[in-house]
């Protein structure tokens, strides 16, 4: 395989044949039980813990709350740095960057650049959330700049900042381009054997396909993304790829509605029990999205079932001011009020919707707690 890789002019190692050959394999009657292509053994890749999101966020505050005298400073701040990581999804950027501030006060002379990163990491995500897409671009240059300062090659924070330049990109619906970062960062995993990475990869690639409105180009990468999760046990990503599953199936058409639906409920207990604000709003604007999808559904006899998720929705991503996805669910809750004919609740949810649009258009980056530092 390595060889595979050497020959430039040679056959070359792409994501689209990675994710056919697993479809492949998956589908094909298999010979004996074993690994699916191309893991060699799960034991390649020991980093799982990120994925592992309830169980790294217990272990990080046991180990705050009970081993702080006992333990380094060093592994101390780590621990404050999961926890604060682990604010960001579950709480919003508010509490965040409070607790930020506090593990900036109690870590001034040491992991330095444990802080740093996780200033920048939460800088980014809020950034993109709000709209601050030239913002988000110089907070990639700095993860950048971050990750050629060590002394060795850091693959997992050189693959972060090549995730999140994807991402910036995808935000600012360049998609050719997102897709060729994405592209050469899945090469470089697959070269290194980084299979965790490999799944996140193949999944933005899934996402960028969807956003760019070729959703049935983005099924082969969502689905190598799922067998990737299967095969490590990724619960909660593999909860995510489902759900990106599902709005490729949607975004092919109404008759598909009803698979959609099926996928989104196969992963509910996971995305609502485990997943963050954002998978959780998303997981409710889809499944709001299928039933009106659904010409089974009777929108004036079943809405409060539309409504309770959409509500839930926007009241989660108003606290991470993901302005995008808060005013599509603004503007479905707008829509199912107007076939109700409540006129006030519809004209509400239109105002919340504008507010939404015209933050994503104006973003006012001076607004940001923490964008002094730059």
């Amino acid at each position: 395989m390595g060889g595979i890789l050497k020959q430039p002019g040679a056959f070359a190692i792409t994501p689209h044949k990675v994710s056919l050959c697993i479809l492949l394999k998956i589908y094909a009657p298999p010979a004996q039980i074993s690994v699916p292509f191309p893991f060699s053994s799960v034991a390649q890749h020991n980093r799982l813990g990120l994925f592992f999101s309830p169980l790294s966020r217990i272990n990080a505050l046991v180990h705050a709350t009970c081993f702080a005298d006992a333990s380094s400073s060093s592994d101390a701040a780590l621990a404050y740095v999961k926890l604060i990581q682990h604010l960001a999804v579950f709480k919003g950027y508010k509490e965040a960057f409070f607790a930020l501030k506090i593990a900036e006060e109690k870590f001034l002379s040491v992991s330095k650049s444990q802080i740093l990163l996780l200033k920048l990491l939460l800088l980014h995500e809020h950034a993109l959330h709000r709209g601050q897409l030239k913002l988000a671009q110089k907070l990639c240059d700095e993860l950048g700049v971050l990750a050629s300062r060590v002394t060795r090659v850091d693959m997992e924070l050189k693959t972060e900042a090549s995730l999140r330049h994807a991402r910036t990109l995808l935000a600012a619906n360049q998609f050719r381009e997102a897709a060729a970062v994405a592209h050469s960062l899945f090469c470089m995993c697959y070269k290194y054997n980084l299979q965790v990475e490999n799944a996140s990869v193949l999944l933005l690639l899934a996402e960028i396909h969807k956003k760019s409105g070729n959703a049935h180009l983005g099924l082969p990468y969502a689905l190598a993304s799922l067998s990737f999760c299967l095969s490590f046990n990724l619960d909660l990503l593999k909860a995510s790829a489902t759900l990106t599953l599902a709005e490729l199936w949607l975004s092919l058409g109404s008759s598909h509605a009803t698979r959609a639906l099926n996928l989104i409920h196969g992963v509910f207990p996971m995305i609502l029990g485990h997943g963050g604000l954002e998978l959780r709003s998303r997981a409710y604007i889809v499944e709001a999205k299928c039933y009106l999808c659904d010409s089974n559904f009777n929108v004036f006899e079943n809405y409060e079932i539309v409504v309770d998720s959409l509500s839930q929705a926007s009241e989660e991503l108003q606290l991470l001011e993901f302005h995008e996805l808060a005013s599509e669910a603004f503007y479905l809750m707008a829509m199912v009020y107007d076939k109700l004919g409540q006129l006030e609740e519809r004209e509400e949810a239109a105002a919340s919707f504008q507010k939404h649009i015209l933050a994503l258009r104006n973003p006012q980056d001076e607004d940001d707690p923490l964008v002094s530092v730059f």
